[in-house]
């Protein structure tokens, strides 16, 4: 075994500008993901805190689903990524047609069980008064994750060889085509129908079969060798299902105690429905810096272990890890400092934007453990390590931050900010969990050449 050099400030420095470099298309187009969703929140608020509440209890139930999907289609950052590091341009090809299999694959019954989900929303427990405008948000949207996860199977590809801005143009330029949809259709503007709630999911829908239909027509252009064979073959799926399974249910525990948390927030009423839904939508917006640099970590260790540069991941893991905080210490000043700002951009009633403030504060307060967990998470998958994520999550969110929760909101009263410091909690035992890891993993497997 290799013996690796004790980590220095001037050896990390070397890796933060490519890092840096690969990471901010990537940044740019998480938050073009989440930006749809923010314009959705804040445009529905003039329709009041029950379509803001709606909105949110089917956007969780739909985030889950998706979610889901994403963490199976990471397999593909490893596989890819690897093959480009070792010039093996025949297995990239293989790969990104196998992705696009895959997310055809599980978009269809996941789409499915929305359709079935949206007639059942009663079971969830929620205000009453919630119940039959998230019904019908949630059957509109469900449509959308089909070309959401096939156009998300082209751009991990494409990130894992190091194109990260196609995919980057094409989500702000959705967020266009997103907003003027809802300025349309909500409110019946532009000759078009006033649909409400509804005429945002339509918007949703629209944006995203463009999204698809932009990156794909791009990728056909500019990597014509990709396309030579369309046939599924089983060996690869199973080789991206193996990696991309432990991801998928690693985001599944995680987005589902945050979608769970949504449910809860539903059963205490309007008012904390409203609040949680729009803070949860901002911190997930600052979520989205981190999990781009997650991103580019993944691909910086998975090409150099492709290169046979065991330091050279190691040290590229460890400065993913500390951009990923640093950029997370930024966004808790801003939140703690910020909220009036902030929450001016949503047209909230008095009474949530007092609550609403009181949860900005507790989302202020977990970003580091967020930004940590998040790209710790992803250094690991570049090694071709997933289970240990799914396992940190398991344990940080539903042994600790689930229970906490629970009984601080329901227990001891402190409804929705209880929710939001179990959230907190399980952060925190999550990212102590997958620092104890990665830990582990870069001095002892990376300094033998082990990504397994």
């Amino acid at each position: 075994m290799t013996s690796l050099a004790p980590l220095r400030i001037r050896d990390l420095r070397a890796h933060w500008r490519p890092t840096f470099r690969l990471a901010w298309p990537v940044v740019l187009g998480q938050l073009g993901v989440m930006l749809m969703s923010l314009v959705d929140t804040a445009m529905v608020g003039a329709l009041g805190r029950n379509a803001v509440g709606a909105v949110g209890l089917a956007s969780s139930l739909f985030g889950v689903a998706f979610l889901f999907g994403i963490g199976l289609l990471m397999g593909l950052d490893h596989e890819v990524s690897v093959a480009f590091g070792a010039r093996r341009e025949e297995d990239v090809a293989r790969y990104a047609v196998q992705g696009l299999w895959l997310a055809l694959a599980i978009s269809l019954p996941l789409t499915a069980a929305l359709l079935v989900a949206s007639g059942h929303m009663h079971r969830l427990g929620a205000a009453p008064e919630l119940v039959p405008l998230a019904g019908r948000y949630l059957k509109t949207v469900a449509w959308s994750l089909t070309p959401a996860l096939l156009f998300i199977a082209l751009r991990q590809t494409l990130q894992a060889v190091g194109a990260t801005g196609p995919g980057t143009v094409v989500l702000l330029v959705a967020n266009g085509v997103n907003w003027l949809g809802c300025y349309a259709l909500i409110q019946g503007r532009l000759g078009a129908p006033a649909l409400g709630i509804v005429g945002s999911a339509w918007a949703t829908n629209l944006s995203r079969l463009f999204m698809l239909a932009s990156l794909l027509t791009w990728t056909a252009v500019t990597h014509p060798r990709w396309w030579r064979s369309f046939a599924p073959r089983a060996e690869s799926l199973r080789a991206l299902v193996r990696l991309g399974l432990p991801a998928g249910l690693h985001l599944l525990f995680e987005g589902g105690v945050f979608s769970l948390a949504t449910v809860l927030a539903a059963q205490l009423g309007a008012v904390p429905a409203a609040a949680h839904q729009v803070v949860l939508q901002v911190a997930s917006f600052a979520f989205m810096v981190p999990m781009g640099i997650s991103a580019a970590g993944t691909v910086r260790v998975g090409q150099a272990i492709g290169r046979g540069d065991p330091e050279g991941a190691r040290l590229a893991g460890w400065s993913a890890v500390g951009l990923g905080v640093g950029c997370m210490a930024v966004s808790a000043v801003g939140m703690v400092l910020g909220w009036r700002l902030i929450l001016g951009a949503f047209s909230l009633d008095p009474e949530v934007t007092a609550l609403a403030r009181q949860l900005l504060l507790v989302a202020g307060f977990f970003q580091l453990f967020d930004g940590a967990q998040v790209t710790l998470a992803g250094v690991l998958r570049g090694l071709g390590e997933t289970v240990s994520s799914l396992v940190a999550n398991l344990v940080g969110h539903w042994a600790v931050g689930l229970p906490v929760g629970v009984a601080l909101a329901f227990g001891l009263g402190w409804g929705a900010v209880g929710l939001w410091i179990g959230l907190a909690a399980g952060l925190a035992a999550t990212a102590a969990g997958l620092l104890w890891r990665w830990g582990v993993r870069s001095r002892q497997v990376l300094s033998t050449r082990g990504h397994g």
